[in-house]
């Protein structure tokens, strides 16, 4: 595929990964100010503006960082990967490029909406139709240009990423249809409702996000390493189990509610098959980066893609963890399913995204990376600031969990339990913002070529022991 061809996507792709960085920064400042709120209290005061409240900022949050961040971020990389392994270019550039100003336009008039009146109060829904609208007509559009990805022929190029990127296009435009439709119009009951809420909540993580992060993994891993998957029929399994069970996960959420015991028994069966799972593709991954320690320590790309994949393994761990039966009564009400969150987002498809960009954006527009010190930063600052988040989740719901139990416990007492831990928790985001702050810098300043000096594939700098290695060598 020649330059011309490639550039007609290399708009939209840009303006998606470029809003992606934005949305990331507004949201995870909207995370802090809301966890400060828990924190300290008298910050609620002193607030000049409603649209500042926990009960805004939180929805606001949690709705730019996986529709603005990850969504948009995804559909960018994809929509620079696509051609490549299909072999099929892009046509009708301006068309893309309005599907992906429509996508912003949506993030835009849905955070507006949020700050402003509120959330809609419905999982993973806090927006009004006109939005889902908005949403939908991006999709068709960008949907169709990602499309090409399936190739002419399914006998020609890679099986797994074609079969997770159909998945992951049917899923969202089929399930926020249908969403839309059971939620808002009101005929449905109310337990009805809760169980539609749950089954679109799992459809936007486990049938929508992760399907395109899979795409991303499976063919950029073996285009890195040089290496090829061993195993197609366990890759099919696990994708067949993934299609098939991961909208119901999130029904393991619901605990001692208003909902049939066998949709509960359903979402725990649904989490440990999933974690089965991502097993069977970390089966798949671990020969391709075995031996390649040194790779993974100099090319940015490949250390992010390496994290992302083991934290893929890690989040459906941990829901597995959460839907026993013994451990669900107990953290069913607690912040432990916030450290799932931030495991499926900051670590699992925040790290395959980053990876992602840093591999494929010099691919549109004869670009390069320089060898920063702010690429150390972006990687260690995401890698820790998301442990410091799940280690203080994780540890603040089980202590919540097993004092709220305890009939002797006041309401109080289990409140307190979660301070010292929202310390840790907006260290690790603060943290995270940091390196998000660095990528962002360089994001931008190697869009507009300020750097002399750059490659193609992002480089760690040498740290000194390597620099004095190198001097001695050349001595």
């Amino acid at each position: 595929m020649n330059r011309n061809q490639s550039s007609k996507s290399s708009v939209a792709s840009q303006i998606l990964i470029a809003g992606s960085i934005i949305w990331s920064l507004l949201g995870g400042g909207f995370q802090i100010l809301a966890n400060l709120q828990l924190l300290v209290p008298l910050v609620t005061y002193f607030q000049p503006l409603p649209v500042l409240g926990f009960g805004r900022l939180v929805p606001a949050s949690t709705f730019l960082l996986t529709y603005g961040w990850i969504g948009s971020g995804l559909l960018g990389v994809l929509m620079i990967l696509v051609p490549r392994f299909s072999g099929i270019p892009f046509r009708h550039g301006r068309l893309l490029s309005f599907g992906a100003m429509a996508w912003q336009l949506a993030v835009l008039t849905g955070l507006t909406q949020i700050l402003m009146s509120g959330g809609s109060g419905l999982l993973s829904l806090p927006y009004s139709r006109s939005v889902t609208l908005i949403f939908l007509v991006s999709f068709l559009v960008l949907g169709t240009g990602i499309t090409r990805g399936l190739g002419g022929t399914w006998k020609s190029g890679p099986l797994l990423p074609r079969l997770y990127l159909l998945g992951g296009i049917l899923a969202f435009p089929l399930g926020l249809g249908t969403a839309e439709l059971l939620l808002r119009s009101g005929t449905a009951p109310g337990a009805v409702q809760i169980i539609n809420q749950l089954v679109w909540h799992s459809f936007v993580h486990h049938l929508w996000l992760a399907p395109m992060a899979l795409v991303l993994v499976f063919q950029l891993l073996p285009t890195l390493t040089g290496r090829a998957i061993t195993s197609l029929s366990l890759g099919v399994l696990a994708w067949g189990l993934l299609l098939t069970l991961g909208g119901w996960a999130t029904n393991s959420l619901a605990s001692q509610g208003p909902i049939p015991s066998w949709l509960q028994s359903t979402g725990v069966v649904a989490a440990v098959l999933l974690f089965v799972a991502a097993l069977g593709n970390t089966v798949l991954f671990q020969p391709l980066l075995e031996g390649r320690i040194d790779e993974i320590r100099r090319n940015v790309a490949l250390r992010f893609l390496t994290l992302g994949s083991w934290s893929y393994v890690a989040a459906y761990g941990w829901m597995m963890f959460l839907s026993i039966p013994g451990v669900r009564q107990n953290t069913a009400f607690t912040v432990a399913w916030n450290a799932n969150q931030t495991l499926f987002l900051f670590s699992f498809l925040g790290s395959i995204l980053a990876g992602s960009i840093y591999a494929l954006l010099p691919v549109i527009k004869n670009l390069g990376w320089p060898s920063h010190s702010s690429l150390l930063w972006h990687f260690w600052c995401t890698a820790l600031g998301a442990a410091m988040m799940f280690v203080g989740y994780a540890l603040a719901g089980i202590l919540q969990g097993l004092a709220l139990n305890d009939p002797g416990v006041p309401l109080s007492t289990v409140a307190s339990y979660l301070r010292p831990f929202l310390v840790v928790i907006i260290a690790g985001q603060a943290l995270w913002l940091v390196g998000q702050l660095a990528f962002s810098s360089l994001f931008f300043a190697t869009l507009l070529k300020l750097f002399p000096l750059t490659a193609p594939m992002a480089v760690f700098p040498p740290s000194r022991d390597q620099n004095t290695d190198l001097a001695h060598a050349q001595h």
